[in-house]
């Protein structure tokens, strides 16, 4: 699924038009409509009361602008449907959009019930509110006047109990980074067009809008998107396209040979995580390489399926590697520097970095904060080392490192950042945040939009790193198999998650991972 910033939301509402002949009235209308079938999807509309009065109707808020004319259809749509609906206005209606002057106008001659917001007091027969002051267009802060009437909705609501709507985004949060200002309030429901805003799949905006709802735009938007680069959802849909059956001829060797390089003294779980994880994702064949001084208790602790041998011994370490997966408890002494460097330079074929096989990469890039504030994109990140063409895994501490930028930085221009780094050095980056993004060389991003809290213990990272090996060690592409581990190890997860809402470890994850694959498989409901 498709993800719009405000500005892809701008250039459609630009070019659709254009492009395909259909008018921004005709796209308001449809996106009214939307609102409507919305709110009838979770309400017996005719049935308003739910323990108020008889007289007890929908409430719009509207702005002057054209999010506010959005909610203006929407009413004249119920009135039409026989649903007791009233508005308010919120701001000045001789500064209003043309759009949105219009459509005053068509429910006026309707006989609409419309207020301005200071003349209403008739809260307590309210059954559901919607909000549409602000829109896609919001960035800053709000004005004090907004967030005295957003306070004054909020009281209303602990009051009266009614629920609380918003039309594309609530107002306060910028529809493309997520981020919210002082009084933005808290949603049950968003309805939005088209397809959904970055900013209620990235927090803080996620924790704040509530159940997402899209409605059509009645129009083939995708078709104008041209060269634009993509943000798409990592969900079950785009998971079922990536996965295949396995031929009935196929067997350890066509399913690949893994190589795990990690561990030290202290970090001796780690890799055993990583290895066991490639094993249940469905490599051929998995070797886990460890400093000569573990090699024993790693034998004794990983499971039999795992082949365990030294990283200082083994001359042949990369021959038949598919994949090789680098870092999990590797260690951060200048000796491993050292050998992250000789891999970097003596294996050809497919790699993932992690943990401190980044650390020991040290600052490969930096960014230009004026340019990235002043959105002048192409100029913000500069490359200092170049790498190959590999996957790195990253948690926002690591990522901090790697472009030595601070991580409160890195949460604000989350996504363009991700983006950027994986354009600049041409390689895939698995972001492991909240959500964890996979961007790709050709600047597409792809959002998980599926995980759990549950899964905040150490670990969890490591069966990422083990998953996304298995996956390319079976002959996925390094693309897909990034997109396919994060579904995959977030959707275990999220199994465990139906019977224990924390305290499964990534062990479990691990080894509930062939039910997530025959699950895309169609294997069982």
């Amino acid at each position: 699924m498709n993800i719009l910033t405000t500005e892809d939301a701008r250039f459609i509402d630009r070019e659709v038009p254009k492009q395909l002949g259909i008018s921004l009235e005709i796209l308001m209308e449809n996106a009214g409509r939307g609102i409507v079938d919305a709110l009838w999807g979770e309400y017996d509309l005719f049935s308003l009361n739910n323990g108020r009065s008889i007289n007890s109707f929908v409430l719009f808020i509207c702005g002057t602008g054209n999010n506010g004319a959005d909610g203006l259809v929407a009413a004249r749509h119920l009135m039409e449907q026989g649903v007791p609906a009233q508005i308010v206005l919120v701001g000045d209606i001789n500064k209003c959009s043309d759009l949105f002057a219009v459509q005053i106008e068509r429910c006026k001659a309707m006989g609409c019930s419309i207020d301005m917001y200071d003349e209403f007091n008739d809260w307590s027969n309210v059954a559901i509110a919607v909000e549409g002051i602000m829109g896609t267009g919001f960035t800053g802060r709000l004005r004090e006047v907004t967030i005295d009437i957003l306070n004054d909705i909020d009281t209303m609501r602990s009051q009266y109990n009614f629920d609380l709507w918003a039309i594309d985004v609530p107002a306060g949060l910028d529809a493309t980074t997520g981020h919210v200002t002082e009084g933005t309030l808290t949603y049950d429901y968003t309805v939005t067009f088209g397809a959904i805003k970055q900013g209620l799949l990235l927090y803080p905006g996620k924790a704040i809008g509530g159940t997402a709802v899209v409605a059509p735009l009645g129009a083939p938007w995708q078709q104008v998107l041209g060269e634009r680069v993509r943000t798409i959802t990592i969900d079950s849909d785009l998971a079922e396209k990536i996965i295949n059956y396995r031929t009935p001829m196929a067997h350890k060797g066509v399913n690949g040979n893994t190589l795990i390089i990690g561990g030290s003294n202290d970090m001796i779980g780690a890799p055993i995580l990583a290895a066991e994880a490639a094993v249940h994702s469905g490599a051929g064949k998995v070797t886990l390489a460890v400093p000569k001084i573990i090699k024993q208790i790693v034998q004794s602790r990983v499971i039999p399926e795992v082949m365990v041998t030294s990283t200082e011994t083994n001359k042949e370490l990369f021959d038949c590697r598919q994949v090789v997966a680098m870092g999990p408890g590797l260690g951060r002494t200048r000796e491993i520097c050292d050998l992250v460097d000789h891999i970097l330079d003596a294996y050809e074929g497919a790699l993932v970095l992690d943990a401190d096989a980044l650390y020991a990469l040290g600052h490969v890039g930096c960014v230009n904060k004026d340019a990235l504030r002043d959105g002048d994109i192409e100029s913000a990140y500069i490359v200092e080392r170049e790498l190959p063409y590999c996957v790195m895994t990253p948690h926002l501490g690591e990522f901090s490192r790697l472009i030595d930028l601070p991580i409160k930085w890195i949460e604000r221009h989350y996504i363009t950042l991700a983006r950027e780094f994986a354009k600049a050095h041409q390689v895939i980056l698995v972001l492991k945040g909240i959500p964890s993004i996979v961007a790709l060389p050709d600047g597409t991003v792809y959002v998980n939009i599926i995980g759990n809290a549950g899964m905040g213990t150490g670990g969890m990272g490591d069966v990422l790193t083990g998953v996304i090996a298995g996956f390319i060690s079976q002959g996925y592409s390094l693309q897909d198999s990034a997109i396919l581990g994060v579904y995959v190890h977030s959707r275990s997860a999220d199994i465990l998650n139906e019977t224990k809402s924390w305290g499964y470890t990534p062990s479990d994850v691990s080894a509930s991972l062939g039910f997530v694959v025959s699950e895309l498989l169609g294997d069982y409901e």
